[in-house]
């Protein structure tokens, strides 16, 4: 299992967290009572880099006035990425230092698979009898950590988070809650803080997406709501009211994949929650731990005892919780996705409807305007009727006005004789320049033609080439 981690791992996908140098880091402790008080008590510190070392060996069990006694330090967090609300730069152990920590802990090779992958949990044996999970939502979120017990009868949870933005800020608000000691103990505990922001992150996208599915319905008018009017008709907004479906519909095809993470993490936690507590002959066995109080505050850990009375294997209550939770947020998922479905084929049919009523007004004014046309081409035949009727007088005035003739000599002539009027010299001219001219226009004319029908015919040509 070792190799497949390591090979995935080769990729990563939050090289953005890789710096040098950091001189700090965010930490995020959980200390337990060890006298069975059922107390809990969250830490929230900040490392210095030099400091590593003196932090990871720190002993297990402090006294705690927080706890009004002895407490045990059940969990160990690391914060990477940016805290929106300290602001600022990348927040978090420099590379060499989360090295330092994935060596400690064992986590290098779920740390480098769990950045390798887009979405998904995982679970494999680890080193010293511990156990190594894995649960990733890419680009918002990657938990590695590591769960074993201790030759004393103490858990203890090692994790490394890549979270930033509102859902590091989420997470934090989560443990800021009150945690009994039987989860925070629990194997599953930061699996379970996992479930819980992403099932709040798919809430509130489902509430948004609601929020813009009725505004369109009471638009649209396809909803049989009767606490709905519709304030105006739709016309002139179908192509924005169809993007916002579109959007939604992106969206929660996204709320679908961060669904299918919840169930998996759900799953994740049913088959790998801390197991019963060792019956009484197996715990006299074992060596007495230098702190009585503390292990026998692990024997009489509520939750333990009641998976004690259960089969082997079967979820306890709040597994049975999330899982509900889960169903139920698919069922709303499925009926949103539903009615988003139906905004979309509606406004598809009214787009139509509007196309249709913009293309009958289009061809009432294409008849409209071809009775226009036919009556300009009555009126420019009868303008060419005129033109053909003066046009041979125009063209005898207007040649004779020319000098080309000898009118002056033909007017001197005697009156009894015959009407002859000869011509100049340019008369000859003039045809031996009209006529070749003339000539040479009408074969341009034709030469053009030619090519622009050549051109429309190779260019037919290579459509009909591109089809077949």
């Amino acid at each position: 299992m070792e190799d497949v981690y390591q090979h995935f791992g080769r990729h990563s996908l939050w090289d953005k967290h890789d710096v040098f140098k950091s001189p700090t880091f965010d930490v995020t402790e959980i200390w337990v009572d060890s006298e069975g008080k059922n107390k809990s008590l969250i830490q929230n510190r900040k490392i210095s880099s030099p400091d590593v070392d003196n932090w990871l060996d720190e002993p297990f069990c402090q006294s705690l006035p927080s706890l009004c006694g002895t407490g045990t330090r059940a969990v160990r967090m690391v914060w990477v990425g940016q805290d929106v609300v300290v602001g600022g730069g990348r927040s978090g152990p420099s590379t060499r230092i989360l090295d330092q920590l994935a060596e400690r802990w064992g986590l290098r090779s779920a740390m480098n698979y769990a950045r390798s992958s887009f979405a998904g949990v995982s679970a494999c044996p680890g080193r010293d009898n511990s156990t190594v999970f894995t649960v990733t939502y890419h680009p918002k979120l990657a938990v590695s950590w590591s769960y074993n017990i201790t030759s004393i009868g103490v858990p203890r949870t090692h994790a490394v988070i890549f979270a930033e933005g509102e859902e590091r800020a989420e997470l934090s608000r989560i443990l800021k809650s009150t945690w009994g000691p039987a989860l925070a103990t629990d194997a599953m505990f930061p699996a379970l803080i996992c479930n819980l922001l992403l099932a709040h992150e798919l809430d509130s996208t489902l509430d948004d997406i609601k929020k813009v599915v009725r505004e369109v319905e009471a638009r649209t008018g396809h909803h049989r709501f009767t606490s709905r009017r519709e304030t105006q008709p739709a016309a002139g907004e179908l192509g924005q009211l169809s993007a916002q479906m579109s959007g939604c519909a992106a969206k929660l095809a996204n709320g679908a994949r961060k669904l299918n993470l919840v169930e998996e993490i759900n799953h994740l936690i049913s088959h790998h929650s801390s197991s019963p507590p060792l019956p009484a002959a197996t715990q006299r066995n074992q060596t007495q731990p230098p702190n009585a109080a503390s292990y026998r505050f692990y024997q009489t850990l509520p939750l333990q005892t009641e998976t004690a009375q259960q089969p082997a294997g079967a979820p306890t209550a709040w597994v049975s919780l999330l899982s509900h939770r889960a169903t139920m947020q698919q069922t709303e998922l499925t009926y949103t996705q539903s009615r988003i479905d139906i905004q979309i084929r509606a406004l598809f049919h009214l787009i139509a409807q509007q196309d249709n009523a913009i293309a009958f007004d289009t061809a009432s004014a294409t008849r409209s305007i071809a009775a226009s046309s036919l009556q300009d081409s009555s009126s420019m035949k009868m303008l060419a009727l005129v033109a053909m009727f003066f046009l041979p007088g125009s063209f005898i005035a207007a040649l004779f006005s020319t000098p080309l003739f000898k009118w002056d000599e033909a007017a001197a002539a005697e009156s009894g004789s015959t009407m002859r009027v000869g011509t100049r010299p340019q008369f000859a001219l003039f045809w031996a320049v009209t006529v070749p001219i003339t000539v040479a226009v009408f074969i341009m004319y034709g030469v053009w033609m030619w090519v622009v029908k050549k051109k429309d015919k190779r260019r037919r040509k290579k459509g009909l080439q591109v089809l077949v």
